[in-house]
């Protein structure tokens, strides 16, 4: 591996060492990476090396807010680009490599700290680095009875979650809804705080979204409009009882009829978290490989699937879901979708109740996550193809919660990736009124002709959806322009507002350029 650095755009090497001896003065040189060894770990962990140039020159560390504005400083004055994640998790749209070649990253893993929990309020104030492992941790070792909203992964971010958009399972699984107030440094190094937070020493930050004027928190999220040091999450009273319930339909065609059967009870909250549908070979990748099942070239036959069906004892469909609160409620709630699914033939339902504060050890793997107790189990899917060597992108476009329209989805989604000789594993996140379906393309990181397979579907993927009239909430770093590409209303009306943005807030486009498809405008011509 050569020690080169990978320059950005416009930096010399020696400009890029002349920058990197400042950040070690401000910051420690303990706390800069610059050689190439150490800075593999921040590559794009499910992508060939020969596919990629999203690769960082260096690394940065800070561990204070006042260090965050150094790094500003430094990086405008030497027309440095930076590229920001908090944990750098998010392995199946990138990890935490930067969407700009040779951009530097600056790394939060090390403003690990919880703030605050409020039980009274049913609050904490989190910093970048904090886990969900962490926050977990910290209310459980401070006796809080409050109840966290996580993803499938733990090991991710609150904050970098929060501001990608994610999801979780408990009543607060919409972890952008549950945020309140943020502290955020601006690419001129001012330090902003939103909502009550605005008011030196204002006693609600945590406890009221908004503020006087508008309320600019979402600008921050899936932006590049500044580094966030601060935010304050709602979190869920622990509950009398918690109800973890799974149900399943045995046909492909059944799932139209299992969405409209959901709908009403997710829109009027008598299921009040964010249940998750997912395909049979989601169910079998959890526990088995593909080699298990089948050795043929192209996509898992029907047969094969129906097989699946029998040996795991489950549907084509599966959905888990839960109920929260005052065990007669929870029991109410209970009889109310079992007369729904009564309905739904050869439909099965059950449910398995625990007392809210339930210990993790106390609770099986699979009714954790809706629990809010974090974990990693779910990376048994990435080994479907190639075991320890297994990888996967992340498709993720959202539709109308109909049953006619979710079908829509899956057949458009699904046609794609069988075209590409790939098997469609999906699970659909329910909300209330739309429905997020994230379609993993798994692979196997030694052979790269599958690889190659894998991103270029996930390309051809983008386009198709939009086609048919869905777009993508997420995005991995390759195919980022390509998604901002098909919101192209009035001339792609929101992009060119992003870029007005961006020159006003980051005239020098120091920020992660390119995130999202929003481009400096000294790299607009090279986007397109």
């Amino acid at each position: 591996m050569t020690d080169q650095p990978n320059l950005p755009p416009g930096v010399s090497a020696s400009q890029l060492a002349t920058a990197l001896k400042r950040f070690e003065t401000a910051l420690g040189a303990d706390a800069v990476l610059s050689d190439q060894a150490s800075l593999a770990e921040f590559y794009d962990p499910y992508n060939l090396p020969s596919r990629t140039n999203f690769k960082p020159s260096a690394a940065l560390f800070p561990t204070t807010v006042e260090q965050i504005q150094e790094i500003i400083r430094i990086a405008n004055e030497a027309k440095t680009p930076l590229w920001t994640v908090s944990q750098g998790r998010n392995n199946a749209y990138g990890g935490a490599a930067p969407r700009l070649p040779g951009a530097v990253l600056v790394h939060l893993r090390n403003m690990n700290r919880v703030l605050e929990i409020d039980e009274a309020n049913a609050y904490a104030m989190v910093e970048p680095g904090v886990r969900f492992f962490d926050l977990y941790e910290a209310i459980r070792a401070g006796g809080h009875k409050l109840m966290i909203s996580v993803p499938d992964l733990g090991w991710g971010s609150v904050i970098g979650n929060t501001l990608d958009h994610g999801f979780g399972y408990t009543p607060y699984g919409d972890h952008t809804a549950s945020q309140c107030g943020i502290e955020v440094v601006l690419a001129n190094g001012d330090v902003l705080r939103t909502g009550m937070g605005a008011m030196r020493g204002n006693r609600a930050w945590q406890t009221y979204k908004k503020g006087f004027g508008p309320t600019p928190d979402g600008l921050f999220m899936q932006s590049n409009f500044g580094i966030v040091t601060k935010m304050g999450m709602w979190l869920l009273p622990t509950p009398e009882c918690y109800m973890s319930c799974y149900a399943s339909v045995p046909k492909e065609a059944d799932l139209e009829a299992l969405i409209e059967t959901i709908r009403p009870l997710v829109l009027d909250r008598t299921i009040p978290n964010y249940p998750i549908v997912g395909n049979v070979l989601g169910a079998a990748s959890q526990t088995s490989r593909r080699k298990d099942w089948y050795n043929g070239d192209g996509p898992l036959p029907e047969p094969v699937l129906d097989d699946m069906t029998k040996k795991l004892n489950c549907g084509r469909w599966n959905m888990r879901f839960a109920l929260y609160g005052h065990e007669t409620i929870v029991n109410t709630q209970y009889k109310i979708v079992q007369a729904a699914f009564a309905k739904l033939p050869g439909a099965t339902l059950g449910g398995r109740k625990y007392a809210g504060a339930t210990m993790a050890q106390d609770v099986p793997p699979s009714d954790r996550i809706q629990a809010g107790i974090p974990g990693l189990d779910i990376l048994n899917m990435v080994a479907w193809y190639g075991g320890d060597e297994g990888g996967h992108l992340d498709f993720s476009p959202i539709c109308a919660l109909k049953g006619a329209e979710v079908v829509r989805q899956t057949q458009v989604v699904r046609g794609v990736v069988e075209s590409f000789g790939l098997d469609y594993c999906a699970g659909i996140i329910i909300m209330p009124r739309s429905a997020l379906q994230i379609c993993l393309l798994n692979f196997d990181k030694k052979d790269p002709a599958q690889v190659d397979r894998a991103f270029e579907c996930c390309k051809a993927l983008v386009v198709a959806a939009a086609k048919a009239g869905y777009g993508e909430y997420r995005a991995h770093l390759e195919v980022m322009d390509l998604v901002a590409e098909q919101y192209d209303f009035n001339d792609h009306a929101l992009r060119r507002f992003n870029e007005r943005m961006k020159d006003a807030l980051d005239p020098n486009g120091i920020l992660s350029p390119g995130k999202q498809g929003i481009w400096p405008k000294a790299l607009r011509k090279a986007r397109s």
